[in-house]
């Protein structure tokens, strides 16, 4: 009895346990790219690789179509376009000039930057570099716009190469690669 008179003059106090516990949490998204053409005269092929897109290009198609992609990179990494010809098929009177537009600016991180215009070959060449995590859209007047014409040697003689009555065609691979 003395015990607990003597509790009742002792001041303390009674304090609730704290049930909050904090766990880190990292989420990781795996890297990953994958591109995509876009246009109102598009011949395309599929090829076997997410990465890779192959376009079928005769002399009488309009002459422009739209590269989209998306892309997550790793930190303190990039992405870049390459573009080539499948198989050297065209005479040598001719090649085909491709020019790279600016980003349409219709999605979202860091879009890639164009290169300057190029004429293809069959080695692969850079149109579009550092590219991040990012995604441009998909479709007509997203992403960047390619324009490429066929480009006749000055030296030809149109009495005996008339580009229209051709029946050529080129195929183009566009990939997406990690730096």
């Amino acid at each position: 009895m003395v015990i607990a008179l003597l509790l009742l003059f002792i001041p303390f106090t009674i304090t609730a346990q704290d049930n909050v516990t904090k766990l880190p949490v990292a989420l990781s998204i795996p890297a990953k790219a994958n591109i995509s053409l876009a246009g109102s005269d598009l011949k395309l092929t599929l090829v076997a690789k997410d990465n890779e897109q192959k376009q079928v290009l005769t002399p009488n198609s309009s002459g422009t179509l739209w590269i989209n992609y998306s892309s997550v990179v790793e930190t303190n990494s990039t992405n870049s376009i390459f573009v080539s010809l499948f198989s050297n098929s065209l005479p040598a009177e001719i090649s085909i000039k491709l020019t790279i537009g600016e980003d349409a600016g219709l999605g979202t991180g860091q879009t890639g930057l164009p290169t300057n215009p190029i004429t293809l070959t069959t080695f692969p060449q850079p149109i579009i570099t550092n590219i991040g995590s990012c995604y441009t859209g998909k479709g007509e007047g997203k992403g960047h716009k390619l324009t490429y014409s066929w480009v006749l040697a000055p030296n030809y003689d149109p009495d005996l190469l008339q580009l229209e009555a051709l029946q050529i065609e080129a195929d183009v691979i566009y990939t997406i690669v990690k730096n």
